[in-house]
C-alpha cells in the first residue's frame, strides 16, 4: 500500500479533534507533527499491516520498522562527504573547467563526460602523479588543477610545457648557454687560472696602502695630510666616538637642572672631562677600524698616536694622551675594549641584532679598504647601543644627578647602603663609547625600535672600588700634569 509522506503540523501534541485521544495512533502521530487527517492514514495503513497495538510510542516505533516512513538515501560515494570545487584540463592546457565533485569517482564521471573520454585518467597538474586512490584523493585541498587523458597518452607537467614554451621562443639564448656550459666544463684549468688571477688582483688591491699606489680609493678625501687609508679609517672611527660624546655633552649641558643648580653643574663638568680625559687617552678608540693595529678582541696594545684637536688644553694633545695612559693603572675596565673589529686585511663582518649573539646573514661583510665604493658603502653600517644612548644612559645619568642634588636624601649607594659620593662614571664611559655596549651592525640589523635593557650606572660611595680608582685617576693625572708644566 502507498502511504503519503505528510507534512508537519505547525503545533505539537495539541489534538485537532475529539476522536484522538492520549492511547491512540492518531494521538501518536499528532505528537510526531502531524494533523488529524494525515494522522488517519497513518493509522489506515498500520491497522492494515496489523499494528494498532499498545501505546502511540510503541506504534510509532513499528511504523518505523516497517519503514512506512525512509529517510533520505546517503550518496553515492557512501561518505557523506560535502562536494569541493577541483579545476580539470586536458593535455594541453587548452580547455579548462571547474566541477564539484565528493569522490574521486564523481571527479572522473563528470571529466569523461566534459572531454568526451570513455575510460579518463586523472594526474596531478603540478608533478604529474596519477590519482588513482580515494583515500589519498580526500587529502587534496580544493581548487586543485588535474589533468585528464586516456590511458595511452603520455601527461607532461607545468613545468615542462613552461620549459618547451621558452625553449621554442628563446633556442639561441638556451643553445648559447649550453655552448657557455660545455666551454666551462672542457677548459676548468683555464677558467680557475683566470678566476684566481682576479682575485688576486682584488687582493692586491685591498693590501695597497699608499695614496699614491691606489689613488682611485682617495677620491673626494681632501686632506692631504692623510697618506695612507689606515689613517683615513681611523679618523672615520674616531669622527663616530667624537660624535657620541658631543651628543652626550649637548644632551647634559641644556637640561634646566644644570642651569638651576651648582652642585648639578658640578657633577656633570666633573664626568664630561673624565669623559674627555678618557677618550684622549684612548684616542678616541682610533684603532676600531685600523686594520693595521695588532689588536684584536681580546689582544693588547698601546693606542696609536694622533691629534686631539682640543685648543683648550696647556698640554699638547699626544702628551695628554700619553699622560691618561700612564694614569690608567692597571685595572683600568676600559682597556679590554681597545680593540679592532676587523681582520688585517679589512675585512669586517656584522655582528648582528642587538639582542642576538651574531648575525644571521652571511652576506653581510664588507672590505672599505678594497675599493671607493666600498669605502662609501661602510658609511651607512652603524655602531648600534644594545643600551640606548638616547632613551636609556642619559636619562639614567640624568636621574642618578638630580637624586645627588636632592636635599631628601635619595642619593644612596645600592652596593653598601652608604651615602653617595659620585656617579659611576667608568660604567657610564664603556655603555656610551665602547664595544661593551656598541656593536657594528648592517643597516639592515640596525634594529631601531625600543631595546628592552636598562643602565648599570649608579650611584657610588668611597668604598665602592670604582670610586676609589677614579679618585687615584685623578691624583695621578693631577701630578703628571704638574710634573710636564
Amino acid at each position: 500500500m502507498a502511504i503519503v509522506v505528510p507534512r508537519r503540523a505547525e503545533k505539537l501534541r495539541v489534538p485537532c479533534c475529539s476522536c484522538c485521544t492520549s492511547h491512540c495512533i492518531g494521538h501518536s502521530f499528532i505528537r510526531r507533527g502531524f494533523t488529524c487527517t494525515e494522522a488517519s492514514r497513518g493509522v489506515s495503513g498500520a491497522r492494515s499491516l496489523g499494528i494498532l497495538f499498545g501505546r502511540g510510542d510503541r506504534s510509532t516505533k513499528d511504523v518505523k520498522m516497517f519503514n512506512l516512513f525512509p529517510s533520505k538515501p546517503k550518496s553515492a560515494s557512501g561518505e557523506g562527504r560535502p562536494l569541493q570545487g577541483y579545476k580539470i584540463t586536458d593535455v594541453e592546457r587548452s580547455r579548462k573547467f571547474g566541477v564539484a565533485a565528493d569522490s574521486l569517482r564523481m571527479l572522473r564521471a563528470k571529466a569523461s563526460e566534459k572531454f568526451k573520454i570513455a575510460e579518463c585518467r586523472v594526474y596531478l597538474a603540478q608533478d604529474g602523479v596519477e590519482v588513482t586512490d580515494e583515500e589519498y584523493f580526500r587529502t587534496l585541498p580544493a581548487q586543485t588543477l588535474f589533468v585528464v587523458a586516456d590511458k595511452d597518452t603520455v601527461v607532461r607537467t607545468d613545468f615542462e610545457l613552461m620549459y618547451n614554451a621558452i625553449k621554442s621562443a628563446h633556442t639561441d639564448l638556451l643553445h648559447a648557454g649550453e655552448l657557455a656550459q660545455q666551454f666551462v666544463s672542457n677548459n676548468q684549468p683555464e677558467i680557475s687560472k683566470i678566476l684566481f688571477n682576479a682575485q688576486r688582483g682584488r687582493d692586491d688591491l685591498i693590501q695597497r696602502s699608499a695614496r699614491t699606489e691606489h689613488a682611485e680609493w682617495f677620491q673626494g678625501i681632501d686632506d692631504r695630510g692623510m697618506k695612507t687609508k689606515e689613517e683615513v679609517m681611523k679618523r672615520r672611527g674616531q669622527d663616530r666616538i667624537r660624535g657620541y660624546f658631543y651628543k652626550t655633552k649637548d644632551e647634559l649641558t641644556k637640561c634646566s637642572m644644570y642651569r638651576a643648580s651648582p652642585v648639578a653643574r658640578e657633577l656633570i663638568d666633573e664626568m664630561l672631562e673624565l669623559f674627555r680625559q678618557l677618550l684622549v687617552g684612548f684616542d678616541y678608540f682610533s684603532c676600531m677600524f685600523d686594520r693595521s693595529c695588532q689588536r684584536r678582541v681580546e689582544l693588547k696594545e698601546e693606542p696609536v698616536a694622533d691629534d686631539e684637536p682640543d685648543a683648550q688644553q696647556r698640554i699638547p694633545p699626544k702628551r695628554l694622551k700619553l699622560l691618561v695612559q700612564n694614569s690608567l693603572g692597571t685595572n683600568c675596565r676600559v682597556d679590554a675594549y681597545n680593540v679592532a673589529l676587523c681582520s688585517e686585511l679589512g675585512d669586517f663582518r656584522c655582528m648582528g641584532v642587538w639582542k642576538e649573539e651574531r648575525c644571521r646573514y652571511v652576506s653581510h661583510r664588507i672590505n672599505p679598504y678594497a675599493s671607493r665604493e666600498n669605502l662609501i658603502l661602510f658609511q651607512v653600517w652603524n655602531l648600534d647601543h644594545q643600551i640606548e644612548i638616547s632613551r636609556t644612559v642619559l636619562p639614567s645619568i640624568l636621574d642618578n644627578v638630580e637624586r645627588m642634588v636632592s636635599s631628601q636624601g635619595n642619593a644612596i649607594c645600592k652596593l653598601h647602603r652608604r651615602k653617595g659620593k659620585s656617579l659611576s662614571v667608568i660604567t657610564y664611559f664603556l655603555e656610551l663609547f665602547t664595544l661593551s655596549n656598541l656593536k657594528l651592525v648592517h643597516i639592515v640589523c640596525h634594529d631601531k625600535s625600543m631595546h628592552e635593557l636598562i643602565s648599570n650606572g649608579a650611584i657610588i660611595c668611597d668604598r665602592c672600588e670604582e670610586y676609589k680608582y677614579i679618585k687615584q685617576f685623578q691624583r695621578n693625572l693631577r701630578s703628571g700634569k704638574d710634573a710636564l708644566l
